[in-house]
């Protein structure tokens, strides 16, 4: 007599199928959303050392020089060689994203001269700051973004 039906022997066998398929899937998804975390704050931390760049070069070569050469107070916000946590003031006139406040920034500022070109260099570093959920989901801890603003001619 024949019977229709599975026996146990194929019923575990397509439970085990389907286990490691729903396991990859999982484990599809995990990794997805670590590249996407990852690329975010990759991305924000990108923008937090770009915006004092632009700052800077909006100022031109001469006033930069003389915020090197300490005859004028930097703007506020930008503090020069210190690394500044980057808080959430809602009163402040330039606005982060919440996240931001998870990042600190050192920006240095450096005359160079070669020759007859004068230059004012702008290094930004953005990190993570320590116990923030960046460090698990941030591979490169640390964002560094350099511009050299020139003196014009004479």
């Amino acid at each position: 007599m024949r019977r229709n039906g599975f026996t146990l022997i194929e019923i575990v066998f397509a439970m085990a199928i389907l286990a490691v398929a729903a396991l990859s899937m999982f484990m599809l998804n995990r990794s997805s959303n670590q590249q996407a975390m990852d690329s975010y704050y990759e991305f924000l931390a990108f923008s937090l050392a770009r915006e004092p760049i632009e700052v800077f070069r909006g100022f031109g070569y001469d006033n930069l020089r003389m915020i090197v050469d300490g005859n004028v107070s930097p703007p506020a916000g930008y503090k020069i060689n210190s690394m500044q946590d980057l808080d959430f003031d809602p009163f402040s006139p330039i606005q982060y994203p919440a996240e931001a406040t998870m990042f600190k920034r050192l920006i240095e500022l450096k005359p160079v001269s070669h020759g007859d070109l004068n230059a004012i260099q702008i290094k930004v570093t953005v990190a993570a700051r320590s116990s923030s959920r960046i460090e698990v989901w941030m591979k490169n801890r640390t964002v560094t973004l350099e511009s050299l603003i020139l003196e014009r001619p004479r």
